[in-house]
């Protein structure tokens, strides 16, 4: 596996290099291009340059054809003069001065250079002009020729061809010069054209003098172009050198790209031929590894097998956390409940601490009470003179009274802390109870998590895999910031409950005691009353609800006892159960209600043993 990597790896860096090498042609073909464009620059330059040179070929041409034109009309003026004048003339001087006019015709011929077929016999005045003619149409074909072969060949030879095409012109014009002036000057020495020459030779010479007129213009005019011609010059000067400066550049630029070539074709040969070896590496590597891949797919279905069976396991601990979730919610539902209990019983519990309070409070008066009651029961001893056991019984009786009442405040002293304590009993072992299924949610959390960590330490290859145990790990994180939540709020909630007092708690014996005696007492015995008191003390009902329930009137005053609750100082205990309800005081307290209580059921069953 690992060679095959390393090839693999040659392989890439091999294609990095070709593709390097292809921007860098890229490259080079831009710089190509951009070459190309300013040498096509270049020679739109020079045609631009060549098609004005071939227009100021055509202006000279259009002048040289205008000069021909009057040559020639010139030229018949002056042969049908001629003729005219063989025919027509009489006179010996106008004889010799044609003659000596066309003496001068040949020496200006002789003078230019002219050389005819038959230069010794030409005598005639259309022969020697035609020759003029003939001469000068040669300069200046030969000037034509000479602009067309700029606008044509090649930039070099074009300027060198220039160079000598002036040289000769400016020779030729030179001579022409020399020769036209010459011509003149013995023209003008013959003295004025004879009147007898008929007009229309007269006017040929002065066309003559006006030709050479628009000769010598021409001649400046060609001094004119021989200057711009020399800007052109330089002009194509600069254009050629940078031209041939151009042409190094690109030379050296397709040098460079050759030279480049070469070596990236080298350089691709060469990796090439590594890429057909490491092929053939590769191709024995993948033999070789045949069985690394039959082993690595073996390992790859174990890996699925324990794939599924952690997903299973998985399956399982998000069930088991879905479990715990609910645990969690119904230990809180519990806790709520239990929570709104203990309110309930801290509140019975207050309830009672205050009617203790109350009690204790009374405690003295409760006694010096008992104590009359004792004097009482002394008197009524001392003035009963019936029996004597009689009178110890009522003592035994009274003590016993006594003994019950304290005994009923001992019980009801400790119901009231056993009840206390069961409730915080009950709440701690609940608490205990969800700490325990808390610490095993953890646990199996943890449990998950070192399976999920062998699953990524066996599992590695197995992108899907990851990707669920991720999603579970996020899941299991999900799940226990939800059990810490829990956790939190049960500590508050006990922390609540340890901090609220046990003021509006109640003794659930007591009021079930005194439900089930109230209903189990007929409906005119006047115990019902007492019982309905004693539940008003306890319970501290308003006055709307013992309206409701028939202690008080609508006035505010209470309703009649149909019997007396207990006995006054110097009358019989027989006696006493007969008092009017008057008598007795309307706010007694739960201890004097519940001693009443005591003292009446104590008479009761005394008169029933009498």
């Amino acid at each position: 596996m690992t060679k095959a990597d390393e090839l693999q790896k040659r392989v890439d860096t091999l294609q990095n290099h070709l593709r390097i090498a292809g921007d860098h042609l890229k490259r080079l073909a831009a710089e190509n291009e951009s070459l190309t464009e300013q040498v096509e620059k270049l020679t739109e330059r020079e045609s631009e340059n060549t098609k004005a040179a071939s227009l100021e070929t055509k202006a000279l041409k259009d002048e040289c054809d205008a000069s021909h034109a009057k040559i020639a009309q010139l030229e018949a003026q002056i042969a049908e003069s001629a003729e005219n004048q063989h025919s027509h003339t009489n006179g010996a001087g106008d004889a010799q001065r044609l003659h000596e006019w066309e003496e001068a015709a040949r020496e200006c011929v002789r003078e230019l250079g002219i050389l005819t077929e038959n230069s010794d016999n030409v005598a005639e005045g259309p022969a020697i002009f035609g020759a003029i003619k003939s001469h000068i149409e040669s300069a200046l074909s030969s000037k034509d020729s000479g602009y067309e072969g700029d606008a044509t060949e090649d930039l070099t030879a074009e300027l060198a061809q220039l160079r000598l095409d002036f040289e000769k012109e400016r020779d030729t014009k030179t001579s022409l010069e020399s020769a036209v002036s010459q011509a003149l000057e013995n023209i003008e020495s013959l003295g004025p054209v004879p009147d007898t020459l008929p007009e229309s030779i007269h006017s040929g010479f002065e066309r003559i003098l006006n030709d050479r007129r628009s000769a010598l213009e021409a001649c400046s005019r060609i001094d004119e172009l021989e200057t711009q011609l020399q800007d052109a010059k330089e002009q194509a000067r600069d254009a050629a050198e940078a031209r041939e400066e151009l042409s190094r550049d690109y030379d050296l630029l397709l040098e460079r790209i050759g030279t480049m070539k070469d070596a990236l074709k080298a350089k691709m040969n060469a990796e090439s031929d590594e890429l057909k070896r490491l092929r053939k590496e590769l191709s024995d590597s993948k033999a070789a590894t045949s069985s690394a891949v039959a082993q690595k797919d073996k390992t790859i279905r174990s890996l699925e097998t324990s794939q599924k069976k952690i997903q299973r396991e998985l399956d399982d601990t998000k069930r088991v956390l879905w479990e715990c979730q609910e645990l969690a919610s119904r230990a809180q539902s519990e806790l709520t409940d239990t929570t709104s209990e203990s309110d309930r019983l801290v509140s019975e519990l207050r309830t009672k601490l205050k009617i203790a309070e109350e009690h204790l409070r009374s405690e003295s008066s409760l006694r010096e009470q008992l104590e009359d009651r004792v004097e009482q029961l002394q008197n009524d001893f001392n003035n009963a003179l019936n029996s004597e056991s009689q009178w110890v019984g009522e003592r035994e009786v009274h003590l016993v009274t006594i003994q019950n009442l304290q005994s009923a405040l001992e019980s009801l002293q400790e119901s009231k802390d056993a009840e206390v304590d069961m409730a915080v009993e009950r709440l701690r072992e609940e608490l205990r109870s969800c700490t325990k299924e808390q610490r095993a949610a953890v646990a199996r959390a943890e449990k998950a998590e070192t399976r999920l960590r062998k699953i990524e330490l066996t599992g590695t290859s197995a992108e899907q895999t990851q990707q669920k145990i991720n999603s579970q790990q996020t899941e299991i994180e999900r799940l226990r910031h939800e059990v810490a939540v829990l956790k939190d709020h049960l500590n508050e909630s006990m922390r609540r409950l340890r901090e609220e007092s046990s003021e509006f708690n109640l003794d659930k014996r007591v009021i079930t005691n005194l439900i089930v005696g109230f209903l189990a007492l007929p409906y005119g015995d006047s115990k019902r009353y007492e019982v309905l008191q004693l539940m008003s003390s306890i319970l501290q009902f308003t006055e709307e609800q013992q309206q409701k329930v028939g202690l008080i009137r609508k006035a505010g005053r209470r309703v009649p006892l149909q019997q007396s609750s207990s006995p006054q100082p110097g009358t019989p205990i027989s006696e006493a159960a007969d008092t009017p309800p008057a008598q007795l005081e309307t706010k007694d307290s739960f201890s004097d209600q519940w001693i009443s209580y005591l003292l009446r059921e104590s008479s009761g069953n005394r008169n029933r043993r009498s």
